[in-house]
């Protein structure tokens, strides 16, 4: 049939053109389109930089599992410290799959959750004391250590300041130094659990 004519020539009869699709091919799909429509989280690199939107929740996580654990035998030895930090990096790579966690990011979240594991166990125990009205128990407690500290030193100096400690305001500085140094013993002992475990974690992946 001709273009351009209404009726064939022979019969009279209309012409109908009808236009066919082309194939559809696997091949039409352009390389840039595919790649746009998958989540970039998966096609990025191993990355090496702390995504802290994501650690943030891993590491609070990992430091009330710590501020619990301390509450138990496993305090012995800082263990409960350890453990916390060390789950920080677990938690931390449930979340982001990709992350290269090295030794020195697995210190960075322990730390992150010893701070936030350490103010988690001093609000504990603070709760705790209001709570079982311990009060009296503690502040006896203290008042014993500091009279026996004071029976093994003589010193005249010495017994003027253990005094000073048996006294309400000694107790709240003895109370303060303990907070402090508790605090810092999460930061050290959970920054070393942290990279204990990101160390763990590379050597299993790796054998």
């Amino acid at each position: 049939m001709e273009q351009g004519t209404a009726f064939c020539p022979q019969c009279r009869a209309p012409q109908i053109r009808v236009a066919v699709p082309e194939t559809f091919t696997p091949s039409a799909i352009s390389s840039d389109s595919a790649a746009s429509s998958l989540p970039a989280y998966f096609g990025s690199p191993l990355t090496t930089r702390i995504e802290w939107s994501q650690a943030l929740p891993a590491t609070a996580l990992a430091g009330l599992i710590a501020a619990v654990l301390m509450m138990t035998p496993l305090a012995i030895f800082g263990l409960g410290m350890l453990i916390g930090g060390s789950l920080s990096v677990v938690f931390y790579r449930r979340r982001i799959p990709v992350a290269n966690v090295t030794p020195g990011m697995g210190a960075r979240l322990g730390m992150v959750s010893g701070i936030l594991g350490g103010g988690i166990f001093a609000a504990l125990l603070s709760i705790g004391t209001i709570l079982f009205h311990a009060w009296d128990t503690i502040r006896g407690k203290l008042i014993e250590v500091v009279e026996q500290t004071a029976a093994r030193n003589p010193d005249p100096q010495a017994q003027q300041a253990l005094e000073f400690f048996k006294s309400s305001d000694g107790i709240v500085l003895l109370l303060a130094t303990a907070v402090i140094g508790t605090l810092v013993a999460f930061v050290i002992f959970s920054g070393l659990g942290g990279a204990m475990g990101a160390a763990l974690l590379r050597r299993k992946e790796h054998s």
